[in-house]
């Protein structure tokens, strides 16, 4: 039985990994910032919740209040299924609505035994989960601006969980080994040699340390974005906004070998760190003019 999470869940992982590494390579906009964090946090709540469902583990739902003879039934015959899997894949979607499934706190109490024998010898991952959860909760309900969601040591904390948490998905079995078809749904998800598998892999290093200025100067886009401004000191005119500037980028005739979104992420980046500014110059008849200024 095919787990039934799991292609919800390795779309949201793929987000993951996908705006992680835009935010290493200097992408960090609050758009980036949130993207990375949501689709992180549903993915461990996914795969986590799998995990249980593998395990025919009924604590991962419950129905609250046995409202009527349906919800009776239902109850009753989720308390005696002994395939988690394929007892929510027949129920019709106002049966499934009926369920409450168990909330993220409570997968954060359980991570060490759900995640037994893939742990290194004491080693816990209450401190990254907790933090995962404060900010989807602060970006979802109270974030308040540019700056103040995600620190330069949150995603480092957040980069390394992602590096444990794959290695555990590529170890992790449930419980009843006799089942193969569940026991090796994490292989085929996650390690497939003869395919690209390239969208779920992260095989990365710990981050030791982490900047947002040093991710843009590592950057090959910003270097290239930088290239082009010190020729063209009146790219983005009048505005010299961020928006502005990439337009008149992507729309050169020395075209960047990027998207509009991608640029416009890297020029405002650059001109948050003060990479970029725009400078008052006076000609010769005595006006003042705007222009661009590289700080690279």
């Amino acid at each position: 039985m095919k787990p039934i999470l799991m292609d919800n869940a390795f779309e949201a992982w793929t987000a993951a990994v996908r705006f992680c590494n835009a935010i290493k390579d200097g992408k960090a906009t609050l758009q980036y910032q949130k993207n990375f964090v949501s689709s992180l946090h549903n993915a461990v709540e996914l795969i986590m919740k799998q995990m249980m469902l593998n395990n025919n583990d009924h604590d991962v739902a419950f129905i609250k209040k046995q409202k009527d003879e349906i919800d009776e039934k239902l109850s009753l015959n989720y308390s005696n299924a002994t395939d988690l899997n394929r007892f929510f894949v027949t129920l019709s979607s106002d049966e499934i609505s009926r369920f409450h499934t168990i909330p993220f706190y409570k997968l954060i109490q359980q991570h060490k035994k759900l995640f037994a024998g893939c742990l290194e010898q004491g080693k816990m991952l209450t401190k990254e989960l907790k933090l995962l959860q404060r900010l989807r909760n602060n970006e979802t309900h109270f974030m308040i601006r540019q700056g103040s969601f995600l620190s330069e040591d949150d995603f480092r904390t957040l980069h390394n969980f992602m590096v444990q948490f794959y290695k555990i998905m590529k170890k992790w079995n449930p419980s009843d080994k006799a089942d193969l078809e569940s026991s090796i749904f994490l292989y085929l998800y996650w390690y497939s040699p003869d395919k690209d598998d390239s969208m779920y892999e992260f095989e990365c290093e710990l981050l030791q340390d982490f900047s947002y200025e040093s991710a843009v100067r590592n950057s090959k886009l910003a270097r290239d974005i930088a290239e082009r401004l010190k020729d063209n000191h009146q790219c983005g005119a009048p505005k010299f906004s961020p928006y502005d500037i990439a337009f008149e980028l992507i729309n050169g005739h020395d075209q960047l070998s990027a998207e509009f979104d991608e640029v416009w992420a890297m020029v405002y980046m650059m001109q948050s760190l003060g990479m970029i500014d725009v400078q008052d110059i006076q000609d010769i008849q005595g006006n003042i003019h705007e222009k661009i200024k590289v700080l690279f």
